[in-house]
């Protein structure tokens, strides 16, 4: 694998989890606001409502960002002998499988909105990580790819990402340094993908065969 790689797949990884993240909060705004931009960007976080225009929403949300996240990282390895389409379709499940466990479960609650502290960005940038990288994964056994190095790793350097990111957050907090919703999410998914990548990329590449023609 060569070094190049491995920073184009850490990129892909950083700036499709930090656009996806952005793409999954706007998705929510449209469902409550429309076009109002005005609340979108003086938007504050509330609990949700218990109602099915809020499942929907919150399921749209996260469909979005995983096909954001997974047409940036089949960018990548669209060369490897890897059907692109169903890499992104198993990344959107991952998603969707956790709006349905995690999700709706807090909406039923009524809690999901008004958890406090940073528990909900890290559903939202750990959580569908680990998710999405089970589906994915399980695609690649199909293909007859062996990639559980890659999968353990991945998992540990979601977990890990968390080190970066809080304490950013805790130091901006300090520094009395405020930012807007659109740059905060974004910075979230940003370091969470990208270290998520760094620490499993290499292990990604050397399961995959090599280059050959595009698969979709």
């Amino acid at each position: 694998m060569k070094t190049n790689d491995l920073l184009v797949w850490i990129s892909a990884n950083a700036l499709g989890l930090g656009m996806g993240f952005v793409a999954a909060l706007q998705t929510t705004m449209l469902f409550e606001f429309g076009f109002d931009w005005e609340m979108h960007w003086n938007w504050v976080e509330e609990p949700v409502g218990q109602n099915s225009p809020e499942y929907a929403s919150t399921m749209m949300a996260l469909l979005v960002e995983g096909s954001v996240l997974g047409a940036a990282q089949a960018f990548v390895i669209r060369n490897r002998n890897v059907p692109i389409l169903h890499w992104i379709l198993a990344t959107v499940v991952g998603f969707g499988i956790l709006a349905v466990t995690i999700e709706w479960p807090l909406i039923a609650f009524g809690v999901l909105g008004v958890i406090p502290g940073p528990v909900e960005p890290i559903i939202l940038t750990v959580g569908v990580g680990i998710f999405a990288g089970a589906c994915q994964y399980l695609l690649l056994r199909r293909q007859g790819i062996f990639a559980t190095t890659w999968l353990i790793r991945l998992f540990v350097g979601l977990i890990v990402s968390l080190v970066p990111m809080v304490t950013l957050f805790i130091s901006l907090d300090a520094l009395d340094v405020s930012l807007s919703w659109p740059a905060e999410v974004f910075v979230n998914g940003f370091i969470v993908g990208g270290v998520a990548a760094l620490a499993s990329g290499r292990a990604l590449f050397t399961a995959l065969p090599g280059i050959s023609s595009n698969r979709v």
